[in-house]
């Protein structure tokens, strides 16, 4: 399929046929019409050339036969190569709640999708996708803001027992018929490999191959395990640094001397004058150990900054709060970033993630479990995620969905050729999750990569390299030599 074929072909079969009927009975979805695209374009994209924009109208709820009609907003960005390959790439966000079509522009040049198209998909609730199950309210911080969002969102009349994977895997489903597709890849990152997986389940037909990047399998007991595996990625970073001897002699003692500053902070908060990223002026901030503790998980996901993180550590504990603005911000890189990166994007769907892990998660597990996983020691990590446990279950009860079918708890079984890929500093999806959901698929390949942080597949020439090769032939399990190659982190030392 070459430039705008997709969609101009949808115009002229369905437009027509669509026009003045906003309403549809269920028995005529799903389809799918162009549309002109919301975002704005960066310089080298022509809508109608090398990018069009759609949307896939499909029921709420399946099983309803009265359900309302809902709109998924989709872009489809048009391989550069004159002779593209038939079948595409769909890529599938993760959060859950994150959205796709926005992010373009950090889609171009990007070198295995020379020769594929790329189809960028706004979950439902997500996006541009409507209704949306964004939650300003949670955004805001405004008090009893769960609790504001859902009953704003339920008289809106949206069914939150719909938004889960099961119905954004039929969605995905449906997009590539009503797109023409024979056969596509998936590819998907962090809450994405989890959508990938169960597609893989429910509808395999069409799926050429599959790639999942920080894998969420639907097997884990994510929060009973959340105390243990933050506990365990921060004590990896510490260790490594001890163990480079560079490092250690630059920073020595990292756990010490990071868990002690958290202690100072949570005693006495630190007031300092940073700068307002978006009018480059000075604002007043304040630091606390919590803060801290938050803000390196969330650096924690960015490959680029983990090199830097035992300097920022000392930079803090040494009274030096901006570097910690610094790094956050990518001037540190003197660059801003190309993409986002997972959980950056201000616009993600708070109410999509609720939906999502309330019924899929949270639904089959026990908080007294999980608050009993959180090791003691040290206090300020402890303290941290026993109030993150606390504070999903406290937001599920409030936002009220009943527990998905239980197979949303069991692995996914399949024998789709399979890229499986994962970070060895991931934070929040550890590389144990991966290898968890690689034993389950008969036909996969699967890469830890050293230094890496949460989606890894764009971390290097190698990982791209292991990318490219393996949507080449996917039967063939690539050559990942160059892993071997890229050695262990190079710290930034003073």
């Amino acid at each position: 399929m070459r430039k705008g074929s997709v969609l101009l072909g949808l115009a002229c079969l369905l437009l027509l046929a669509r026009l003045g009927s906003p309403v549809r009975a269920q028995g005529d979805l799903p389809y799918a019409e162009s549309v002109n695209c919301w975002m704005e374009l960066p310089d080298g994209l022509v809508e109608g050339e090398n990018v069009d924009c759609g949307i896939l109208y499909v029921p709420e709820d399946r099983s309803d036969p009265n359900s309302p009609t809902i709109e998924l907003a989709f872009a489809i960005l048009y391989a550069p190569a004159e002779e593209a390959q038939p079948d595409p790439v769909i890529y599938l966000a993760g959060g859950p709640g994150g959205n796709a079509v926005d992010e373009i522009s950090g889609w171009l040049d990007v070198p295995y999708l020379q020769d594929r198209d790329l189809i960028l998909l706004d979950q439902r609730g997500t996006g541009y996708s409507f209704p949306s199950l964004n939650c300003p309210e949670i955004e805001e911080s405004e008090e009893g803001a769960t609790q504001a969002c859902r009953d704003r969102l339920i008289s809106e009349g949206v069914n939150l027992q719909a938004y889960n994977s099961a119905a954004n895997a039929a969605d995905v489903a449906d997009l590539r018929v009503a797109l023409g597709y024979e056969e596509w890849n998936l590819y998907g990152i962090s809450y994405g490999t989890r959508l990938a997986l169960t597609v893989m389940r429910d509808y395999p037909e069409g799926i050429r191959s599959v790639i999942i990047d920080s894998v969420y399998p639907p097997e884990v007991n994510s929060w009973e395990e959340y105390g243990q595996n933050t506990a365990d990625v921060f004590d990896r970073l510490f260790a490594a640094c001890a163990a480079d001897a560079g490092c250690d002699a630059a920073f020595p003692d990292l756990w010490a001397v990071f868990y002690n500053t958290v202690d100072a902070l949570n005693a006495e908060p630190a007031a300092y004058t940073g700068v307002d990223p978006e009018t480059g002026s000075g604002v007043d901030l304040s630091l606390s150990g919590t803060d801290l503790i938050n803000r390196l998980f969330q650096l924690m996901y960015s490959t680029e900054s983990i090199p830097y993180l035992p300097w920022m550590i000392y930079e803090v504990a040494n009274g030096n709060f901006n570097a910690l603005d610094d790094l956050e911000s990518g001037a540190i890189f003197e660059q801003e970033r190309s993409r986002q990166e997972p959980g950056e994007d201000i616009s993600d769907s708070e109410g999509m993630n609720l939906s999502v892990e309330c019924q899929e998660e949270v639904g089959f597990l026990d908080e007294d479990t999980a608050l009993a996983n959180v090791p003691a020691e040290p206090v300020g990590l402890s303290d941290n995620s026993i109030e993150a446990i606390q504070g999903t279950f406290n937001d599920c009860q409030i936002w009220g969905v009943a527990p998905a079918d239980p197979i949303e708890m069991e692995p996914v079984v399949s024998d789709i050729a399979t890229l499986v890929v994962a970070g060895e500093f991931d934070p929040i999806t550890p590389a144990s999750w991966a290898e968890s959901a690689a034993s389950y698929l008969a036909n996969s390949f699967f890469f830890v990569f050293p230094g890496g942080g949460h989606g890894v597949i764009d971390m290097n020439e190698c990982s791209q390299g292991i990318m490219q090769s393996f949507l080449d032939d996917p039967t063939l399990e690539p050559d990942a030599s160059c892993i071997d190659e890229m050695g262990a982190v190079q710290w930034a030392l003073p």
